[in-house]
């Protein structure tokens, strides 16, 4: 499987492939961002996310670079998958912030994959099979979670259906671990089988660091419990799945509006909440993201 992906990686696309492919996700993206935010007031929004006391500022800023550093380390685990990498602390936070600007090039935030090209390692094949391996326990965090709150959330919705969510999402590392046993990465298994149960601990904390934001911003908003914080979130965050916005703006603002909206939250309160932790989680480390990437030089 891998190695018809690095043979599409090999293959160019046309100038014009691209272009187009580029202007209509952009285009979805500026039509989403248009419907959510003409049902929102914006001046109000930014009004209420601008106005943040000072001590919850720090704290959600202090815990996006807790979150980021806890990403950088499921990094590096996703990289030791291949007993040949060797360890280059330098490469491997660069290769991890070069990615954060790239998220914004490519509606979905495919351009992040780029980042293998910004590190050293056996092959590029190798570093292919860590980011996708890093992409899996993320969205394994986000899925189980989600699932779980989808559980108590939609009550009429068949419960057979809503076990077979959690059981089919909490399970993926495992399923993954099948798929491995055939083709060429079956020697990743063992070393992948060593890095799970790490992975998934970390990104279980960048999760819960993830709705302790949330629940400081969303509470200085109006009045939520840390229970009904998790269950608005954690289905809104399953926007951040679905890869056709740039850095799911305007798919994550809708999904916190109908998602917040039984715990009294207005849209403009929503949207303040999620604008909140965007600006801190992804745009400033984005721009710290740039800055490395203009100085970075492709190692592969």
């Amino acid at each position: 499987m891998f190695k018809k992906v690095q043979e599409l990686i090999n293959r160019e696309k046309s100038p014009a492939q691209k272009r187009w492919g580029y202007i209509l996700k952009l285009i979805i993206t500026t039509s989403i961002l248009v419907y959510v935010f003409s049902r929102v007031d914006l001046s109000a929004a930014f009004k209420e996310a601008s106005h943040l006391p000072l001590p919850s500022v720090i704290a959600i800023f202090l815990m996006s670079v807790g979150r980021h550093s806890i990403q950088c380390l499921n990094w590096l685990a996703a990289l030791h998958m291949n007993p040949g990498f060797k360890n280059n602390t330098k490469q491997i936070i660069s290769s991890y912030l070069v990615a954060l600007p790239l998220r914004f090039v490519i509606p979905g935030g495919h351009a992040s994959f780029a980042k293998i090209f910004y590190l050293k390692n056996t092959s590029i094949l190798a570093s292919l099979i860590a980011t996708t391996a890093e992409r899996l326990f993320m969205t394994w965090a986000t899925w189980t979670f989600a699932a779980v709150a989808a559980f108590f959330v939609f009550p009429d919705l068949n419960i057979y259906l809503r076990i077979f969510m959690i059981l089919f999402t909490a399970f993926m590392p495992l399923w993954a671990a099948i798929l491995m046993n055939f083709g060429k990465i079956k020697i990743h298994l063992p070393t992948y089988c060593r890095q799970a149960p790490r992975m998934m601990l970390l990104q279980i904390a960048n999760t819960l660091l993830m709705y302790l934001q949330y629940y400081i911003v969303l509470n200085y908003l109006g009045t939520i419990s840390a229970v009904n914080t998790w269950l608005g979130i954690s289905l809104t965050n399953v926007s951040n799945s679905i890869p056709i916005t740039i850095s799911g703006l305007g798919l994550r603002e809708g999904f916190a509006i109908h998602f917040l909206k039984p715990y009294g939250f207005n849209p403009s309160a929503a949207v303040a909440a999620t604008l909140s932790i965007f600006f801190f989680h992804d745009l400033i480390p984005a721009f710290v993201g740039a800055i490395v990437l203009i100085r970075a030089k492709r190692e592969c």
